[in-house]
């Protein structure tokens, strides 16, 4: 599958929720911080895709979630790289 913006590896997609493997793979729900997602840095990780080519990781930003900033409604997907990993390690944080 193509996605027309590519993925920046910054891990909010399964910080927001855990995929439906990671669910069955460690016995957590859809809400629950995925195991398997590991940072280095600002780069995310997915352990259970290095060995799972099925999980799609890295195939493109798929996110359809929208962000706010200063009333204004973006587009998560299309932000930049940089945009989305301070998000992510602003949700990482608190």
């Amino acid at each position: 599958m193509m996605f027309p913006n590519p993925c920046c590896r910054c891990g909010f997609c399964c910080l927001s929720e855990t995929c439906p493997i990671g669910q069955r793979v460690f016995m957590v729900e859809k809400r629950d911080p995925c195991p398997a997602l590991v940072f280095d840095n600002d780069t995310a990780t997915c352990l259970l895709a290095l060995v799972d080519f099925e999980i799609g990781i890295g195939q493109g930003c798929c996110i359809k979630a929208q962000a706010y900033a200063k009333g204004v409604e973006y587009d998560f997907a299309s932000l930049e790289p940089r945009f989305k990993i301070g998000l992510a390690k602003a949700r990482r944080t608190g």
